[in-house]
């Protein structure tokens, strides 16, 4: 789709510099679309109307990580895009919505399917929503149509006064406080 290409685009080359064109950099950017999709449809099914954005403070190590490296994403893209590096913002996005689906969504799969709506499991999910929704908007200059269509179902269909687009919401503001180095580092090892 339109989205994919754009994206292709984005991540190939830098803008002005020639880009090869082939097929398998469309696949590339289509399974990354896929993979934000489909964890944003993984939220809308499963998750509670009750989903937000105010996160508890007993949050569990893989929590305080995949947030501590979304806040990192933010303050990385918002830099290279003021900077007019347009590739490594997406490059960044992409390599953010691998490591959220390959490996935070994936490592808590025992949180997500308890029998119980226990603390633990609405900390997953909420800590997933924000991701998500964080990352849409981030993304949005990339992949506008995707991004509209992940913060309509996750923010609109519960917020109702929430912007009623994307791409009327306020850019994310990365929180310094939230980003822990040695954690991500860590984490870094472990993967």
């Amino acid at each position: 789709g339109a989205d994919a290409l754009r994206f292709t685009l984005a991540t190939g080359n830098s803008p002005g510099n020639d880009m090869r064109f082939y097929m398998e950099r469309v696949e590339a950017s289509r399974n990354f679309a896929n993979k934000i999709w489909n964890a944003s449809r993984f939220v809308l099914m499963n998750a509670d109307e009750n989903a937000s954005d105010v996160l508890p403070a007993n949050l569990e190590l893989e929590d305080k990580w995949i947030l501590s490296k979304l806040n990192s994403l933010i303050k990385s893209v918002d830099n290279d895009l003021e900077n007019y590096r347009l590739t490594e913002s997406a490059r960044s996005i992409q390599e953010f919505t691998d490591e959220l689906s390959n490996w935070y969504i994936r490592r808590g799969r025992e949180r997500y399917w308890g029998k119980d709506m226990t603390q633990d499991k609405i900390n997953a999910y909420m800590t997933l929503y924000t991701a998500l929704v964080t990352t849409a908007k981030a993304a949005a200059p990339m992949i506008p149509f995707m991004a509209e269509e992940i913060y309509r179902n996750l923010v609109c269909s519960i917020d109702k006064d929430a912007p009623v687009s994307v791409h009327l919401c306020d850019y994310p503001e990365f929180d310094e406080s939230k980003i822990d180095a040695n954690l991500e580092k860590a984490m870094e090892e472990v993967l």
